[in-house]
């Protein structure tokens, strides 16, 4: 009987300090974003930053894909593993195709400090690629030691599918490469959805700076039927080259979204789509 009691005993013993220690974990010492409202992120990779003592996890919501990415990046100090929340980060992309280097457009905030857990940033990958071919660039400054550091990621790029991201040149601007790139719209719904896209300009083979200039009108069309929607909101420039607007399907089946854009008033590009199919 005795015995049957001292091993109850332990048994109430190991759950009580099993249970204190899952209690006592608290965000910050967390290995992932699960304890974090964004819990829906997957981990891209992994890769210390030189110089920062820091180590970058990267996450996104969903694997790497030409368009628009966002990412999530949450740093560690690599000596002690406490999470850094406080310091200046950004990220550079580049594509190695051998005879010939590139980046492409990237959304690096100037925020000092992590929202949940993270420094957030947004790639706008223009082809698909390898991870010997892409790679993230991180520049960290750490404030908790005063360091600053380098470090680099190999990525995985595949194409979207239907297609996220649209390359045009534009002869009636200056004969400009224009990025275009589809946000969000990944189940869309019969009726009223959000509309966003990002216009980006070529400068050279490491600067996209944002398309702020512009204006933008959506024509939905489904082909199979011949008809349009009504009730379409055109976007309008929110900052940094987004523009928001609303777009009304009135059916499920594949819809066919036509961009016209306009500059200081004249149609410079009519001929830029997007397509979607409705479930």
């Amino acid at each position: 009987m005795k015995s049957i009691f001292k091993m109850l005993a332990l048994v109430g013993i190991i759950a009580f300090t099993f249970s204190c220690k899952k209690n006592n974990t608290t965000p910050d010492e967390e290995t992932g974003p699960t304890s974090n409202p964004t819990a829906n992120l997957i981990q891209i990779g992994e890769t210390y930053i030189i110089g920062a003592k820091a180590k970058a996890v990267i996450y996104s919501t969903k694997p790497f894909e030409t368009g628009y990415n966002e990412i999530y990046v949450a740093l560690y100090d690599s000596v002690d593993g406490s999470r850094l929340s406080n310091g200046h980060f950004d990220i550079m992309p580049m594509m190695d195709m051998g005879t010939m280097q590139h980046s492409c457009p990237v959304e690096n905030t100037q925020d000092t400090t992590t929202t949940n857990g993270y420094f957030k940033t947004a790639v706008i990958f223009s082809m698909p690629g390898t991870a010997s071919q892409w790679s993230l660039n991180l520049n960290f400054h750490n404030h908790k030691n005063g360091l600053d550091g380098v470090g680099a990621l190999g990525v995985n790029v595949i194409s979207s599918s239907p297609a996220r991201f649209k390359s045009t040149v534009i002869s009636l601007d200056s004969n400009s490469s224009v990025f275009i790139s589809l946000v969000g719209l990944l189940n869309p719904q019969v009726g009223i959805n959000d509309f966003e896209i990002t216009l980006h300009k070529k400068a050279n083979m490491i600067s996209f700076p944002a398309i702020n200039n512009y204006s933008v009108e959506i024509v939905p069309e489904m082909p199979s039927m011949g008809h349009g929607s009504p009730n379409n909101v055109n976007p309008i420039l929110t900052s940094n080259g987004h523009y928001v607007g609303k777009v009304n399907f009135t059916m499920t089946g594949l819809w066919r979204i036509n961009l016209k854009l306009y500059k200081n008033g004249t149609l410079i590009s009519s001929d830029q789509y997007f397509e979607t199919t409705l479930q």
